[in-house]
This record gives C-alpha cells, structure tokens and sequence, in this order.
C-alpha cells in the first residue's frame, strides 16, 4: 500500500511539473507580441534573458520529470516483483479454500450413487447392512481423498474440513443437512486416481456390493461444479 501511495504521489508531481512547464511556456509566449513593437537595445536584452531564464528552467524540469519516471519505472517493476513472489502464497490460499469449503469450485471428477437394498434380503445377509450408514459414506469420502479429491459433496452438500457425517434416524447429516438415500457422491480431482481407489480389490465399494446395497458407479465427469459449504460442524 505504501508503494501505491508513492507512485500515486510521483505521478501527481510529475502532472504538477508538467503544468509549470506549460505555465512558464505561455507565459514566454505572451510576453512576444506579433507583429513585434519596435524594441529599444535594453528591452531587447531583457526579453533575450527571459527567454534564456525560460529554457533553462524548463530544461531543468525537464531533468526533474525524467527523474520521476524513472523512479516509478523503478517501483511499478518492484511491485510487479513483489506480486511475482506471492503468487505462490495465493496459490496456497486458493488450495486451502477449496479444501476447506468456503469456496465453489468446478473441474473434471467422479460421480457414484450409493443406495440401499431394494427388493428381498437375499438370505445370509443381515438386514441392518444392506443399507447405507453414515460410516459408509464417511469411508467413500476417505478414499477419494486418498485417491487425491480437491472436493467432495453428498447430494449436493459440499464436505468441509468440519463436516460430520452422522446418522440421526432415517436420515444421515452431512453438515447440517438431513440426507435420505439415494446419496450421491461427486468429487472433483484426477478421475483416473480417484476411480482407481474406489474400485480396489476389497475396497469399500467392493464391500458394500458384497452387502447387497446398490453402487453405481464410479463415472467419471468432465465438469463437476460443486457449491461451497453451507453447514460447518464438528
């Protein structure tokens, strides 16, 4: 802020100077009338000194001006330095936004819909896991982490670094939202990754198949855009 403040005052001097010069110059101007009257010898050397005065007044200012310039040649490259060096710490803050919450992103990612068991149980399978818990969901979440998801939402509800995932009832909070399934799950980040860890071999959605409960997917998605958080909780 200060070197803004610099700059701004070196380029209103300059104006300043600028306008002097043009003073001093008409000023010059006017004090030679056209056609000219007769000139005695010692008004004809006043003119000629004021004239000399003039010049090298405006030669010095013209000095003067260049000198500015230079100067805010020199901090406007200064500034551009400074915000050359702090592009990486915006970058950071940018990154922490986003995964933090506070700000919608967009960009290529997965989407896969987790549901729970229509139809007949089929038999050996118990009853209280052929849907969906907030476990689940919690451990779905982890792994696009793991597979490196920028951000994650669950039926449109964007995770944040305090987002909890609890069961209350029939309904799984996410934030402070109630969820009912189906609950679909987008994430934003490298598909290839994150897809790659979902379908490990005994993974989660590996697990959650072999309990009947329905999973379709992951697909992968050229553009995801996901809102910011709207609930932050522990």
């Amino acid at each position: 802020m200060i070197k803004r403040i610099e700059t701004a005052f070196l380029l209103t001097l300059i104006g300043v100077l600028l306008g002097f010069m043009l003073t001093v110059q008409l000023r010059s101007t006017h004090a030679v009338r056209w056609p000219p009257p007769p000139l005695r010898i010692d008004e004809s050397s006043k003119l000629l000194d004021s004239l000399a005065s003039a010049k090298h007044t405006n030669e010095a200012l013209e000095a003067k001006i260049s000198d500015l310039q230079a100067q805010v040649d020199r901090y406007e490259k200064q500034v551009d330095g400074d915000m050359g060096a702090m592009a990486p710490d915006r970058q950071k803050l940018e990154d922490y936004q986003i995964l933090a919450g506070t700000v919608p992103v967009h960009g290529p990612g997965v989407k896969v819909i987790i549901d729970d068991h229509h139809g007949p149980i089929p038999v050996g399978v118990d009853p209280r896991y052929a849907i969906v818990h907030d476990f689940d969901l919690r451990r779905v979440v982890n792994e696009l982490y793991a597979g490196g998801a920028e951000a994650v939402s669950i039926n449109g509800e964007r995770m944040a670094v305090n987002s909890g995932v609890v069961c209350i009832g029939p309904t799984i909070r996410v934030g402070l939202a109630r969820l009912v399934p189906p609950f679909t799950i987008e994430a934003i980040g490298d598909p290839q990754k994150m897809t790659s860890q979902l379908n490990r071999p005994g993974g989660i959605l590996d697990l959650l198949r072999s309990r009947t409960v329905t999973v379709t997917g992951p697909v992968v998605q050229a553009d995801l855009h996901l809102k910011s958080a709207t609930g932050l909780t522990g």
